[in-house]
């Protein structure tokens, strides 16, 4: 069983996810007021990020509390136990929990010896850029929506971050070298099949660069991550698509997205425009033109 944990009475998470792609990376998202946790470990790394209240925990031999804007991270294996810091306040928290194996390949990306399972000098960390990125991981993690490339991308990056930052892992001060070549067959794959749900992984393989080299080498070029210039590609497929006369949940699903809702929710956050008001002014603007070809005006630049 992954977690040991108690089961005394019913702890009132608020959601779980697991990522098929991933074996064995899992989400929770949960709320805690009175809740204590007896002494256990997780056969897992576990990172958490604290949204609201505190938890006392006694984890290194030692008490420590993670607060609101805080992350905790603790290693597989390593026994702690925890309450609420002020009784009757609790803590609200969400959790990614790693297999170690995960760890350990994101440690090697950031430049650590094969099969180094790094570690925390300090459990609490107060960063709050690592924030940000666990933030964005967490619900590209969960959102089914969310492109294949765009989580394992996220996923590995929040990785390198955390291990560079917080575990002395790293060549810190190095270049990314160039590899026109490695990141001119990546590109080529992405655009071969817009609706591909692509995996870091294949990618990386076709550039023959380890992945996170691939994203660093890729993003230094092109000024722009993989998963971003996939979805650049796919919004100009539904560009495309919406000036014609198929359905928006067909130009989702011709573009790459998920579905409509996908669609609706990159093409306003990148075009400031919805969808449906892309279409509606293309339609206008070639009626417009229609009607001065007609009669012989010449058409408007």
């Amino acid at each position: 069983m992954r977690r040991r944990e108690p089961r005394a009475e019913q702890a009132p998470a608020d959601g779980f996810w697991v990522t098929p792609e991933v074996p064995g990376l899992e989400l929770q998202r949960a709320a805690y007021t009175r809740w204590a946790f007896p002494k256990h470990s997780h056969d897992v790394f576990s990172l958490c990020a604290y949204d609201a209240g505190a938890e006392a925990l006694h984890l290194q031999g030692q008490r420590v509390v993670a607060s609101a804007g805080s992350l905790l991270a603790v290693a597989p294996g390593e026994m702690h136990e925890g309450r609420a810091a002020d009784s009757g306040v609790g803590w609200a928290y969400r959790i990614l929990y790693i297999p170690p194996a995960l760890l350990t390949r994101a440690a090697e990306e950031a430049g650590a010896p094969a099969g180094t399972l790094p570690g925390f000098a300090a459990p609490v960390l107060e960063d709050s850029r690592l924030l940000g990125s666990f933030t964005a991981t967490f619900e590209a993690l969960k959102d089914g929506a969310a492109a294949r490339l765009e989580r394992e991308e996220r996923l590995l990056g929040l990785l390198v971050a955390l291990l560079r930052r917080h575990a002395g892992v790293g060549r810190r001060g190095r270049r990314t070298p160039a590899c026109t070549p490695g990141v001119r067959r990546a590109r080529a794959l992405l655009e071969e099949d817009v609706t591909r749900n692509v995996s870091l992984e294949e990618l990386a393989r076709a550039a023959r660069l380890s992945p996170w080299h691939l994203v660093r080498a890729f993003h230094q070029q092109l000024g722009q991550t993989p998963q971003v210039y996939q979805r650049a590609l796919r919004l100009r497929r539904a560009q495309e698509l919406l000036a014609g006369p198929l359905p928006m949940a067909e130009v989702a699903l011709a573009s790459g997205f998920t579905d409509q809702s996908h669609l609706i929710k990159h093409f306003g956050r990148t075009l400031g425009v919805t969808p449906g008001a892309y279409r509606a002014a293309v339609r206008s603007g070639l009626e417009a033109q229609r009607k001065h070809v007609q009669y012989g005006a010449p058409a408007p630049l």
